[in-house]
C-alpha cells in the first residue's frame, strides 16, 4: 500500500479515536453536569426546607411570643381594672364613715371608742387631738363623762392636720398616741378589708 494511503488510514484512525474520546469526554462531562445539577437541586430544596423549618419556627416563636405578651397584657389590665374597683368600693367605705359623722350614733360611738383607747394605754393624762369639727362631738361634757368613767384626765386639742372623723388619743408626755381617726382606723384595717372585697367581687 503507498505511503500515502498509509498516511491517510492512520489520519482516518487517529480521526476516529479522537471523536470516540471526544464522545466519551462529552458523555463523562454531561454525566457530571447532570450529577451537579441534581446535587444543586437536592441542596436548594435542603436549603428551602430547612429555611421554611426556621421561618415556621420563628413564626411559631413570634406568635407564642405575641399570645404570651397579650395574656400579661390582659392580667394586667384586669388586676387595674380589680385594683380601681376596690380602691372605689374603699372609697365608698370612707364616705359612709364621714356621713356617720352626721347620725345620732356618732356621739356614742366616740365615747366608747375612747374608752377603749384608754384601755390600750397606761397613764391618767392624755390629749384627745382632732379635726376643729370634731369639737361638734367630742364636747367638754363628753370628755368630762369619759374621764369620770376612766378615771384620768383628758385635755381637748383642735388640730386641722388631723383627718376629720374619730380621733387621736396621745398620752401628755406624747410617746405613745392611738389612733382612732376614721383613716387611722381604715388603714389598719385595708389588707383585710380588700381581702375580703375581693373574695366577694370574684372568688
Amino acid at each position: 500500500m503507498p505511503l500515502y494511503d498509509q498516511v491517510e488510514l492512520l489520519c482516518q484512525a487517529i480521526a476516529a479515536q479522537g471523536r470516540e474520546e471526544a464522545a466519551r469526554i462529552i458523555a463523562q462531562a454531561r454525566e457530571e453536569a447532570e450529577r451537579s445539577v441534581a446535587a444543586a437541586q437536592a441542596h436548594r430544596e435542603e436549603a428551602l426546607s430547612r429555611t421554611q423549618a426556621e421561618v415556621t419556627a420563628q413564626a411559631q416563636l413570634a406568635a407564642r411570643t405575641l399570645v404570651d405578651r397579650a395574656r400579661l397584657e390582659a392580667r394586667r389590665r384586669l388586676a387595674q381594672a380589680k385594683e380601681g374597683i376596690i380602691r372605689d368600693l374603699l372609697a365608698q367605705v370612707m364616705e359612709r364613715l364621714q356621713a356617720f359623722r352626721e347620725s345620732p350614733q356618732y356621739p356614742g360611738w366616740l365615747k366608747g371608742a375612747l374608752l377603749a383607747a384608754l384601755q390600750q394605754l397606761e397613764g391618767d393624762r392624755f390629749q384627745v387631738r382632732a379635726h376643729p369639727e370634731e369639737a361638734r362631738w367630742l364636747t367638754p361634757e363628753l370628755l368630762a363623762e369619759v374621764s369620770r368613767e376612766r378615771g384620768c384626765q383628758l385635755a381637748w386639742t383642735g388640730e386641722a392636720a388631723v383627718p376629720p372623723g374619730g380621733f387621736l388619743l396621745v398620752r401628755a408626755d406624747g410617746k405613745v398616741r392611738y389612733d382612732q381617726t376614721f383613716q387611722g382606723i381604715l388603714a389598719r384595717q385595708r389588707e383585710s378589708l380588700r381581702g375580703d372585697m375581693a373574695r366577694r367581687l370574684w372568688d
